[in-house]
């Protein structure tokens, strides 16, 4: 599929079962799904355990899409989350949110 560019559908074609048309499918489903303002709302509130369940979706739909760099840095949150690890979320939940917004942007324009 072209204008994925920054995907790596390798990956995720492999969670689609090379079926393009699903791969699509879950890109629509991806956009539908964003977690922007959940994610806000439970670092601002420091929220840990919901923030943990959002950065594990985060993670796991990401890595289905082919976003790995995406999905690596929330696997990190959730851990630190899971470890109560409240420095490392505030040091790197902007990054994870800017990454996620970048990601989300591009998709929707090349849909």
């Amino acid at each position: 599929m072209t204008g994925f560019d920054f995907l790596d559908q390798d990956v995720a074609l492999e969670y689609c079962a090379g079926d393009e048309e699903i791969y699509r499918e879950i890109l629509e489903g991806y956009l539908e799904e964003d977690r922007r303002k959940e994610l806000a709302d439970y670092f601002a509130a420091e929220d840990i355990a919901n923030y943990r369940v959002v950065a594990h979706a985060i993670k796991s739909t990401s890595r289905t899409i082919g976003a790995i760099e995406l999905s690596d840095l929330a696997k990190e949150l959730e851990y630190a989350a899971a470890d109560g690890n409240i420095e490392f979320i505030k040091a790197n939940n902007d990054s994870l949110a800017a990454m996620y917004s970048d990601i989300l942007e591009k998709i929707k324009a090349a849909l």
